[in-house]
């Protein structure tokens, strides 16, 4: 079988058989075909790769602009990728010791402070529409992910006790909580939506056409309200996501509540916060203590 045809197989079984969503798994496509492209163009097969190419392959990746977290994400696939075709006979060498021998710098995430928050959505609320003021209370509010995001019915939300049902990744729910400036948001959105053409939409954030709003359209608004944060800085959809998490353990709360809150499936995945709130811990020892 080619590359194409054996990525294509494992494609289909992580869908199928692990039941994960259509998003991972393109995701998984995109880091497969990278990997497969540095193959063809340095003459190795899937069996005959070294530790030398693997290091040539992160160099790479680096070449193309990926970051050290998307390295490691990339990494993942293809650790995932040998294991399966080596389980299934499909190559009679896996290389995962020769890949998990290569760790790369694991990138922590970008994350806002409360006052930057607070003055971006104090700016927002002044200046743009109230749609975008919604979306942004809501994915900081919550700490949902893009795709949640605009997969949410109108039907999935309970206003009354003030949360959200919402489909994560692998189709695995989880309840979510609104806050009383998010609800306020949706509210008064809803209410000014309601006379226009989407107003009979079923999703919570249509598009022009009453069809929920694309992944690419929330990064584009992010993008674009950026500019009221009062300092420069590169953020994305997922930077609120990250912020969420972390203000909520810099306030206290158990890692495993926040674990649950973001939908994670692995609490390994969820510690990586506890790196950025031990900076926190360490920048206000150093602010306040008189020998530091």
């Amino acid at each position: 079988m080619t590359y194409k045809e054996m990525m294509a197989y494992f494609l289909k079984h992580i869908e199928v058989e692990r039941n994960l969503s259509k998003n991972t798994v393109a995701a998984y496509m995109s880091d497969l075909e990278k990997f497969g492209e540095f193959l063809s163009l340095n003459n190795y097969t899937l069996e005959d790769i070294n530790s030398e190419g693997i290091t040539k392959c992160i160099l790479f990746l680096k070449k193309r602009g990926l970051s050290s977290s998307s390295v490691v994400r990339t990494f993942s696939a293809v650790r995932g990728f040998y294991k399966f075709l080596a389980g299934q006979g499909m190559i009679k060498r896996n290389l995962m010791p020769e890949i998990e021998s290569h760790k790369v710098e694991r990138v922590l995430p970008e994350v806002l402070s409360k006052e930057e928050i607070t003055t971006l959505i104090k700016n927002l609320s002044e200046k743009d529409k109230v749609r975008n003021v919604a979306i942004i209370e809501l994915i900081y509010g919550a700490g949902l992910r893009v795709s949640e995001l605009t997969d949410i019915k109108l039907e999935d939300i309970n206003f009354e006790k003030g949360y959200i049902k919402i489909k994560g990744k692998g189709s695995r729910e989880r309840l979510v909580f609104l806050n009383k400036n998010a609800l306020s948001a949706i509210d008064h959105y809803l209410r000014e939506r309601a006379d226009t053409k989407t107003g009979s939409s079923i999703w919570l954030f249509p598009n022009r056409g009453s069809k929920k709003i694309s992944r690419q359209s929330i990064w584009k608004i992010v993008k674009k309200v950026s500019v009221y944060l009062p300092v420069e800085k590169r953020v994305s959809p997922h930077t609120f996501r990250h912020s969420f998490a972390t203000h909520l353990l810099e306030g206290g709360l158990d890692l495993r509540i926040v674990q649950e809150l973001l939908g994670h499936k692995s609490l390994a995945t969820t510690e990586i916060y506890t790196h950025l709130n031990r900076k926190h811990i360490h920048s206000v020892y150093k602010k306040f203590h008189p020998r530091a």
